[in-house]
């Protein structure tokens, strides 16, 4: 992936940690996937145009808590996720984001 397909990014992203490889996350589109049943919340990275990313936690009532941030593309599918987080994409598809923290 290059820097110009990171617009490519967009859409909302739910984490699929059944579906973990090791240190690589799997991610999928968050509306349309059937998820199994999880008394676990899901992360969601939902990528928005104009360079901004929009993560969601579960938070300690299990409501999601989001907070924005600015996304930097750093080369050889790096990107950072406001001022600390940095992920590499590992494969990008219209059902699959894989990432490894960095």
């Amino acid at each position: 992936m290059t820097t110009s397909q990171t617009s490519s990014l967009t859409g909302t992203w739910a984490h699929s940690f059944e579906e973990d490889e090791g240190d690589v996350q799997v991610y999928r589109p968050g509306g349309s996937f059937p998820f199994p049943p999880s008394r676990r919340g899901r992360e969601t990275l939902d990528f928005q145009q104009a360079g901004q990313v929009v993560t969601g936690m579960p938070g300690p009532d299990d409501r999601q808590t989001h907070a924005a941030a600015g996304i930097t593309a750093l080369g050889m599918n790096r990107f950072r996720l406001g001022d600390s987080r940095v992920i590499e994409v590992i494969e990008f598809g219209p059902d699959v984001l894989k990432v490894r923290q960095a």
